[in-house]
């Protein structure tokens, strides 16, 4: 004897593979993310440096993307929500954007340390 076709066991196949696929694309897209924004590690160590080096009088440059996002982030989860969501949106942009000013804050960084060392 065969066996009878079942319809709902063949839709169900479908269904677990179409799945699988899914997951593979969306693991796919995961990792290109990872690798876009892997240079946002850069200001990491920008304000590690500037933290160890007690710079504190360039102002504002010493926090690039430090602690103070970080517990604003997890006192606001919404916020962090928010904020990912925009990042996966305008990601090319944001990450041009933040290029320049990174750049344009390590030449004011430099100009304003050169400039006071030069004083003394």
């Amino acid at each position: 004897m065969s066996k009878k076709f079942d319809v709902y066991a063949a839709q169900k196949e479908l269904l677990i593979m179409k799945a699988q696929l899914q997951r593979m694309e969306l693991a796919a897209e995961v990792q290109n993310l990872k690798e876009e924004f892997a240079w946002l590690g850069v200001f990491g160590r920008i304000s590690g440096f500037f933290a160890n080096r007690n710079m504190s009088a360039l102002g504002p440059l010493g926090l690039l993307g430090g602690q103070f996002f970080q517990n604003n982030l997890k006192k606001h989860p919404l916020l962090g929500l928010a904020a990912s969501t925009l990042l996966l949106r305008f990601r090319a942009p944001i990450a041009k954007a933040g290029l320049r000013a990174g750049l344009a804050a390590l030449v004011l960084a430099g100009a304003v340390y050169w400039f006071k060392a030069r004083g003394n």
